[in-house]
C-alpha cells in the first residue's frame, strides 16, 4: 500500500507539465511548448538515514554540494512544433533536442538552473539579448549566470524565450518559440501553477 503514491505523484505530475503548456489560467492557447521538472535530489541515493531515524533533504546551504538536479518528468507539444516549422526537420526543435535534455545534470546552487533551486527564485532568458530601451524586461530576465549548453541548441532551433522556476520538488522549465513577456506572464503563470499543484 505504502508504494501506491509515488505513481500517483508522477501522474499527478505529468499532467502538471501537460497542462502548463496546453492552456493558461485564462483558457488561452499557452505559449510554452514543453515543460520538465527538474527534482532536487542527494547526489547518493537513497538519502542518508540519520542516527534519530529522520530521512530528509536537508537543503541548508552547509549541505548544497549534495544534491544535484535531474530530469524527473517533461512534456512537449510535439504536433505544435510541426505545426510551426511545416513539419518536423532537422535542425528545428523536436523529439531530439527536447529528449536531449533529459541527460543534463544540474549542481544545486550552482549555474543558472541550481541557483534558481536554491534562491527558491525565477529567471526568464530570452534568445536576444535585452537592449537597454526594452521595457517589458525586468531586472531577473537577464542574467549574469552562465546557461547550460543545452540551452545552445534550443535557441538555435527556433526556441526564443526559457524560463525556469522554482518550486518545491525542484525546477519547473518551459521553453517557448515566442518572447514571452516576464512581468505580464508570470503572474498569470502562478495563478496557473497554483490552482494546478500537487
Amino acid at each position: 500500500m505504502e508504494g501506491e503514491g509515488l505513481p500517483l505523484l508522477n501522474c499527478l505530475w505529468h499532467h502538471l507539465l501537460r497542462s502548463l503548456c496546453s492552456w493558461d489560467s485564462c483558457n488561452q492557447p499557452s505559449k510554452w511548448v514543453y515543460a520538465i521538472l527538474w527534482r532536487v535530489l542527494p547526489r547518493n541515493y537513497p538519502p542518508p538515514q540519520w542516527d534519530d531515524g529522520r530521512v530528509g533533504l536537508d537543503l541548508s546551504n552547509r549541505h548544497q554540494r549534495n544534491w544535484i538536479l535531474v530530469w524527473e518528468d517533461g512534456f512537449c507539444d510535439f504536433s505544435r512544433c510541426e505545426r510551426s516549422f511545416g513539419s518536423l526537420v532537422r535542425g528545428r526543435f523536436g523529439p531530439d533536442v527536447f529528449f536531449k535534455m533529459s541527460h543534463e545534470v544540474y549542481s544545486y546552487g550552482e549555474g543558472l538552473i541550481g541557483k534558481v533551486a536554491a534562491d527558491n527564485s525565477h529567471k526568464w532568458v530570452f534568445r536576444e539579448v535585452m537592449s537597454e530601451s526594452d521595457t517589458n524586461c525586468s531586472s531577473w530576465s537577464g542574467s549574469l549566470d552562465v546557461k547550460p549548453k543545452a540551452w545552445e541548441s534550443q535557441f538555435s532551433s527556433g526556441i526564443q524565450t526559457i524560463a525556469v522556476v522554482a518550486v518545491r520538488e525542484g525546477v519547473i522549465q518551459l521553453g517557448s518559440f515566442d518572447r514571452v513577456n516576464a512581468t505580464h506572464f508570470s503572474r498569470k503563470f502562478y495563478e496557473n501553477l497554483n490552482k494546478k499543484s500537487c
